[in-house]
């Protein structure tokens, strides 16, 4: 899939935003995070990526934004910085300047597993549900068993009315997935498709995405094939 943000619509003036962080599902993945070459990192980052950390985690994500934003003023090339205050802001409802974050971020480096994840959640936002189904596939090309990205394409499917296909998914899903927490998302899921089944075009119902714990957005990975 190529990089057509472009092509997405002003999305903070989207009237219907069912895409709202708040399970409390932690995900065990392995999400790439891409250094630039040469980058000096100002020594007042790592202490502002810190505590932006511990904001993520206590779901303060307007605090959290301030400090993602003061760690890429300290330095504007730090990939790392970026993708966690383009997460910041998706968390925090403002998807529009996660995309214009995630843009910048696509000049500094590959976009990683998370970043498509990332992408996928702004496009469903705008109603453009074939580009986050596409970012999601993108998503799990770095990263095959990234339960965020699988758990977006079901709901890409669902939005798109392909009921079939993403209750498909879920059941594929539930009988690969041991995890008590992550198992228990996914009834939710199940759920809220049915609900979004019944449920009138164009009123849609609210469907929670997986929670993505800080640790997720900067664990290193293996590059993918061919990088």
């Amino acid at each position: 899939m190529s990089l057509r943000v472009r092509k997405v619509g002003s999305v903070g003036r989207v009237a219907k935003i069912w895409m709202t962080a708040a399970t409390l599902l932690t995900i065990s993945a392995n999400i790439p995070v891409f250094a630039v070459v040469g980058n000096t990192t100002a020594p007042e980052v790592p202490v502002l990526m810190k505590r932006g950390y511990e904001q993520l985690k206590k779901k303060d994500f307007r605090s959290a934004v301030t400090t993602f934003r003061e760690a890429v003023k300290r330095n504007v090339n730090d990939p790392l910085a970026r993708r966690c205050l383009a997460y910041a802001l998706l968390s925090g409802g403002d998807a529009e300047e996660a995309l214009n974050q995630l843009i910048l971020l696509t000049r500094l480096a590959p976009p990683g597993a998370a970043d498509w994840c990332t992408f996928g959640e702004v496009y469903l936002i705008a109603g453009s549900y074939e580009q986050a189904e596409g970012a999601f596939q993108d998503a799990l090309k770095l990263d095959e068993n990234l339960f965020w990205a699988k758990c977006g394409i079901i709901r890409a499917k669902a939005m798109q009315r392909d009921f079939k296909s993403a209750y498909r998914l879920i059941a594929e899903l539930i009988a690969d997935t041991h995890d008590d927490k992550k198992r228990r998302y996914l009834y939710a899921l199940r759920i809220a498709v049915r609900r979004l089944e019944l449920t009138p075009v164009p009123e849609v119902p609210k469907m929670d995405r997986p929670d993505v714990t800080p640790e997720e957005l900067k664990k290193n990975g293996e590059e993918p094939p061919g990088a």
